[in-house]
């Protein structure tokens, strides 16, 4: 059986602000920066239920538009941080829907060699309500997908 290496061309961070997250966008910048990898770092606003605090922005937005760019901005400016200190080839996008789905389509839409995920440390009962973008991502992307804990654990 014979065991192909292929290459890391591009990978697909999705992030939310979390500590999850940016474990997540560290790692990424690591394995992007060693391989010579583009990163897309993917942040999903959920109309229903997205919260303009978690990105430190005023609660009253004058329009979509303004609000699109604000978001974009932050997004460039303190979650990609990561990448510009490490440099890393780097875009940034703001998509609107649920976050699994809309990920892993970003993820195919792009030809992602690998997505990557923060592992939020819900607990059964609130991933359940919530629903968990790492169990939707592992079962619908169509490449393979990393899953990195808030805090990593000693070897």
């Amino acid at each position: 059986m014979s065991h192909e290496r292929r290459s890391i061309d591009r990978i697909v961070v999705g992030v939310d602000g979390s500590e999850g997250s940016d474990a997540a966008l560290r790692w990424a910048a690591g394995l992007a920066a060693a391989g010579g990898a583009e990163v897309v770092v993917v942040h999903v606003i959920d109309p229903s239920t997205y919260d303009l605090r978690s990105l430190g922005l005023p609660s009253a937005v004058l329009n979509e538009g303004d609000w699109r760019e604000e978001v974009r901005d932050e997004l460039e400016a303190r979650w990609c941080a990561p990448l510009v200190e490490a440099g890393v080839r780097h875009r940034a996008r703001v998509e609107e829907g649920r976050a699994g789905p809309r990920l892993a389509e970003v993820a195919e839409r792009e030809h992602a060699d690998l997505l990557v995920t923060g592992h939020r440390g819900l607990s059964g009962l609130a991933e359940l309500v919530h629903g968990s973008v790492g169990a939707y991502v592992t079962h619908h992307a169509s490449c393979p997908v990393a899953i990195v804990p808030a805090e990593p654990r000693a070897a």
